[in-house]
């Protein structure tokens, strides 16, 4: 029997060989089979141009878990900050193997222990809750909690979308559908109220880790701004009653890139409910998409417990792909409050 001796190095990725590249890409390859995850990178060249690229700075390291000479995961360790701008490093560990054994374990502990001596805290992202065991003797905080469901264009029945927002518009002859594709001045502030609004309704908030994200009107325009920057679309969707905003749903879309969109933000005022808004707001946005974005694979997340959005999801073709919780850990058996 082959003594199982795992070590886990620092990856120097502007000098690697060739043969160092394939393996990496080949292992990324691995990675997001075994997971679930978007197929980003169709080349090495773009793995390398994409991913690695972005590890050549001393605040983002990317490490290789090895058992004797075979990879079999990697280990991202970048500067970071949670919602409310507070700002931490993040562990991101995904791991070839299936089975994750005790000599794992502590290899992974030993690497946490260091990281946690130079920095106190640090959030970690694991996936499919493949870690949780590792986290017991470390005092953690889930911050977030997200199930990621994807969505192939394939699945999409046009029919079906063209027919409901049929239904919806017959049923909600009191509301108007608005699009747009800036938050401009115009919408700004009713945006911004509608998502601060209803943030408390958010499952994320039973999560005793989780900071609220605060969207004010000058946050919005700065995310306009970097949006135009990186030449990325961002379509919305909104029902006003009257001039109110009563719901909305967004998508944004590299423009480079537009294989994956992210839909994100779908909220309707509870008074609302029950009128099938949620459903509008599919139905159109994504009747839009397959008029005029040439993607693949569509992506969204939720929280496990928001069951009614993941009904929506679902019957719009979306699939589960993967669970990803982040926690912010702090050193073995802390007793005192987090930072």
């Amino acid at each position: 029997m082959i003594n199982k001796i795992y070590n886990i190095s620092l990856i120097d990725s502007e000098n690697l060989t060739d043969e160092q590249l394939e393996k990496l890409y080949n292992l990324e390859c691995n990675l997001t089979k075994k997971y679930g995850f978007l197929d980003r990178y169709r080349s090495v060249d773009e793995y390398k141009n994409s991913f690695l690229s972005t590890f050549t700075k001393d605040e983002n390291e990317l490490f290789v878990i090895k058992n004797n000479s075979e990879m079999c995961g990697l280990l991202a360790f970048v500067k970071s900050a949670d919602w409310g701008g507070n700002e931490y490093y993040k562990l991101v560990v995904r791991l070839s193997t299936t089975v994750i054994d005790d000599k794992m374990l502590v290899c992974l502990r030993l690497f946490i222990d260091g990281k946690l001596e130079k920095f106190n805290y640090i959030m970690l992202d694991s996936y499919n809750q493949e870690l949780d065991g590792m986290l017991v003797g470390y005092s953690s905080k889930i911050m977030y909690n997200s199930g990621a469901y994807m969505l192939t264009k394939e699945r999409i029945n046009l029919e079906m979308l063209n027919e409901t927002i049929e239904q919806c518009q017959r049923k909600n002859g009191d509301l108007s559908m608005v699009y747009t594709d800036v938050i401009s001045e115009e919408y700004i502030e009713q945006y911004c109220d509608l998502f601060t609004t209803l943030h408390d309704d958010m499952p994320d908030m039973q999560e005793e880790g989780f900071v609220q994200y605060v969207l004010t009107p000058e946050a919005q325009r700065q995310l306009n701004e970097n949006w135009a920057k990186s030449n990325q679309a961002h379509h919305c969707y909104m029902i006003f009653d009257g001039d109110e905003m009563v719901a909305k749903t967004n998508v944004s879309v590299k423009n480079n890139d537009p294989r994956f969109p992210y839909q994100f933000f779908i909220c309707a005022k509870r008074q609302y409910r029950g009128r099938a808004l949620g459903k509008w707001l599919y139905a159109s946005m994504y009747k839009k998409l397959l008029e005029e974005v040439e993607f693949e694979k569509m992506l969204v997340h939720h929280h496990p417990a928001n069951k009614h959005a993941i009904a929506i999801s679902e019957w719009m073709g979306y699939e589960f792909a993967y669970l990803e919780v982040t926690h912010l850990v702090g050193g073995k058996h802390h007793k005192g409050d987090f930072k």
